[in-house]
């Protein structure tokens, strides 16, 4: 029986065809012996002539949810399938991106019999010291030098260090990006064959498509084949056209109504990532179905020309594949299920394209003057806004505009609202929005009244209804996270009211005696009992 006294760690590099470990060991019944432990280097010398090279790269970013996100990409070479781009988990960094990168190349060589030369480019700085930096830091065991703590990446320092052991291996840094070329060349060879392969795929699902969806199919919106007849319902042609410009994929989608409803139609620069035709054709349905409900239509229509739709639709987005992998653009799908939810009858057919025609030269007019738009990112713009920018003072008050005062609940104030001419009627106590400005509006059109001036003592509930609504609205009524925003019926209500009635706020900066007078018309506001 012995017990282990001390390990001597390698004192020549990893890239060395052979390593030695020096083991004292101490028995209970000698002084001391010491054996040498030798690696095999039958596998390695064979192949000291030639090299294989590979390419890798890390790096690191914040994705708009504010999580720190690192992947790393390793290149093989032209379609070769160990090519590939992963994602380390939460709040990794980029130098643990570039070893991760490292190493994954070593273990992948390591699964090849005999085990070839291997040089690895890498975008890591330091990486042409980090064998011999290795063995020192083994020594101390991953520690600094104060032995303190752990050195950053520890487990994949050591790691690295095992799995060098024993190979013929060089590590070399290049760039992965500079200045004159800032996009990561790496990632680009990668993608380059990855797309190349979906792009072969897409092309042989979408012939496959074609043959299931003939022309003149028509599906409920359920994603049933429609049973009704629909030829009195108004109709909305939707198209898209993408322009690749050395690499820079542009998009233009419009929808036009034949029948001249809606303006006849509009046209629009697709501007969120990825830029791809399918999205875009997703965004002219969507497109279209706003503008039905913007226009209080019940039955309409939508025609389209992308048989992959049609496809992915009557299947509720799930594909009927071996793995059910789902259809690209699910946020796109949720919000137009929601729109047709406010429709009554909504169809979908499928018809093809004849550029020939003079339909099809209007929709090739709009798409390319959707194209020549700016490219706008997501528009949240309104957001920005201040209270100032959203109010008027009460000495620009014009004439013949009825005044409403709405006081929100938690003052020494009663809750409601107001109408300042109406000396014959109480105010009312109520609170909750948007409950509350969906009756001062109802009650506005009642009176066929055009114009009102709201006077409120809520900022908040100014800038939801000036600034948010309209944020909301452009994104389908969900927040950024897509989901549905609270109360998102009744903000659409209100935001329907408001395209009747214009409305010019002013805010309570301090409570004036005219306010406490009017106020005073407001019963007290009594919570109701729950049962």
């Amino acid at each position: 029986m012995f017990y282990l006294r001390r390990i001597l760690l390698p004192q020549v590099p990893s890239t060395s065809t052979r390593t030695f470990f020096q083991v004292s060991a101490a028995f209970t019944y000698s002084n001391e012996s010491i054996r040498r432990f030798t690696t095999s280097s039958d596998q390695t010398e064979e192949n000291l002539g030639k090299f294989v090279r590979v390419e890798t790269t890390g790096y690191s970013f914040t994705d708009p949810n504010g999580k720190r996100v690192a992947k790393y990409g390793i290149y093989w070479g032209k379609d070769d399938p160990r090519n590939g781009i992963r994602t380390l988990p939460d709040g990794s960094s980029n130098i643990a991106a570039m070893l991760t990168a490292i190493l994954e190349a070593i273990n992948v060589a390591r699964e090849e019999d005999p085990t070839p030369s291997l040089l690895i480019y890498s975008d890591l700085t330091s990486c042409e010291t980090l064998l011999r930096d290795l063995s020192v830091w083994a020594k101390r065991d991953f520690y600094s030098r104060n032995h303190a703590m752990k050195l950053k990446n520890a487990e994949i320092l050591h790691e690295l260090f095992v799995a060098v052991q024993g190979l013929h291996l060089k590590i070399k840094h290049r760039a992965t990006n500079t200045p004159e070329e800032p996009i990561n060349r790496v990632t680009s060879a990668i993608l380059e064959t990855a797309n190349k392969k979906i792009k072969e795929k897409t092309e042989i699902q979408v012939d496959k498509e074609k043959e299931e969806v003939k022309v003149g199919t028509t599906l409920d919106k359920t994603g049933n084949l429609a049973k009704e007849e629909s030829q009195n319902w108004q109709k909305v042609y939707v198209a898209k056209r993408c322009r690749n410009n050395e690499g820079f994929v542009s998009a233009g989608f419009c929808t036009h109504w034949p029948d001249g409803s809606t303006a006849r139609g509009k046209s629009f620069r697709y501007a969120p990532f990825p830029v791809t035709p399918f999205r875009a054709e997703l965004a002219a349905i969507e497109e279209a179905l706003k503008e039905a409900v913007d226009a209080e239509l019940e039955n309409v229509t939508v025609i389209t020309s992308s048989a992959h739709f049609m496809s992915g639709w009557r299947r509720r987005w799930v594909r009927t594949s071996e793995d059910h992998v789902p259809f690209t653009g699910r946020v796109f799908y949720e919000r137009i299920c929601d729109l047709c939810s406010r429709l009554k009858q909504v169809h979908f057919r499928y018809e093809e394209e004849d550029s020939e025609s003079e339909l099809g030269k209007e929709l090739e007019k709009k798409c390319n003057q959707g194209l020549s738009y700016a490219l706008i990112g997501k528009d949240t713009s309104e957001y920005e806004l201040q209270i100032d920018d959203l109010v008027r003072e009460k000495e620009y008050r014009q004439d013949g505009i009825p005044v409403v005062r709405l006081f929100k609940t938690g003052t020494d104030l009663n809750a409601g609202y107001v109408w300042e001419d109406d000396e014959k009627k109480d105010g009312v106590s109520c609170c909750g929005t948007p409950a509350v400005l969906i009756r001062i509006l109802e009650e506005a059109i009642d009176r066929n009244e055009d114009a009102i001036i709201i006077r409120a003592d809520s900022e908040k509930l100014i800038k939801s209804f000036e600034a948010h609504l309209e944020v909301w609205r452009r994104n389908g009524w969900r927040n950024s996270q897509h989901k549905r925003i609270g109360k998102s019926a009744e903000w659409e209500k209100a935001w329907k009211l408001k395209q009747k009635v214009h409305v010019t706020w002013e805010i309570m900066d301090t409570i004036d005696d005219n306010d406490r007078q009017q106020n005073d018309k407001i019963p007290v506001y009594e919570k109701r009992s729950v049962l």
